[in-house]
């Protein structure tokens, strides 16, 4: 009897693990501003449609958007990638302030007035989805205004 006490004890305990983290793929591509600039610092996020899957990793991927408007996500270590799974994505891009001192972050993450539409940064209703896969390229290009 006492023997499996134990054996269930174990099982119940293997399964409660918060350690089962899902193991990110390489993923990230562009994002093209339709005026012409580039959105330098616009920051990219990717929102688990599957909550259960932003429970276990903690929060959602996201990226900033570099010089030559590429970005690679990050879920746990910088441009490590992002799950396998499906996902709402939005992007937010404040310039800085004209005048402005001090800005947040490298290239405009702060400071200033959305410069995007705001349909581009409503997490409750991101402009796209898109589904990252094992094995796939996942590079995915995304034109804003």
């Amino acid at each position: 009897m006492r023997g499996s006490l134990f054996a269930l004890f174990v099982l119940a305990l293997a399964g409660c693990g918060s350690g089962s983290r899902p193991d990110p793929v390489p993923a990230g591509g562009k994002v093209a501003y339709r005026k012409s600039a580039i959105p330098v610092g616009a920051l990219v996020v990717f929102h688990p449609t599957d909550p259960a899957v932003e429970k276990q990793i903690g929060g959602k991927p996201f990226a900033k958007v570099k010089d030559d408007g590429t970005f690679e996500l990050t879920t746990y270590s910088e441009g490590d990638g992002a799950p396998p799974g499906e996902y709402g994505v939005t992007v937010d891009w404040r310039p800085p302030a004209k005048g402005a001192k001090f800005a947040l972050g490298e290239g405009g993450g702060g400071g200033g007035a959305p410069a995007l539409n705001a349909k581009y940064s409503t997490p409750q209703q991101p402009f796209t989805k898109v589904t990252v896969k094992k094995g796939e390229a996942n590079r995915f290009s995304f034109e804003v205004d």
